[in-house]
């Protein structure tokens, strides 16, 4: 019994973890996006707005490679922080390519994307930590 109580409360964990790196990748995206556009000085409560927006799109977006990328960590008990930093920048990657197909004149968006991958899988190395 004490293992099925392990599990259900790792799973807890993982889901909580994942929940907390999106926010914290879609506040980043914010600050960076905003901050470089000029509307946050007197747009601050539009933030409050923003955030949860991005945060869906994101989750909705990264489900699948997050997942493999947990499964893998778990399964190999990897858990530290250089590997969800890669990641989570392996994950943007993936994401940009996949999805976005950029142009090639447009390095700072890819920049951006790429630094919210790093700090989203920052932030589930830091709930997941046991």
């Amino acid at each position: 019994m004490s293992h099925v109580l392990f599990y259900l409360l790792r799973f807890a964990l993982i889901t909580f973890g994942f929940i907390c790196a999106i926010f914290s990748a879609s506040l980043f995206l914010n600050l960076l996006l905003l901050g470089s556009s000029e509307l946050i000085g007197s747009e601050g409560p539009f933030l409050y707005l923003t955030v949860p927006a991005f945060a869906v799109v994101i989750g909705y977006s990264i489900f699948f490679p997050a997942a493999i990328l947990i499964l893998y960590a778990e399964l190999t008990a990897w858990r530290d922080w250089l590997f969800y930093a890669l990641g989570g920048a392996g994950i943007a990657i993936v994401i940009i390519v996949w999805k976005w197909r950029p142009q090639t004149e447009d390095i700072s968006t890819f920049a951006a994307i790429l630094a919210t991958g790093v700090v989203g899988g920052g932030r589930l190395l830091a709930d997941l930590r046991t």
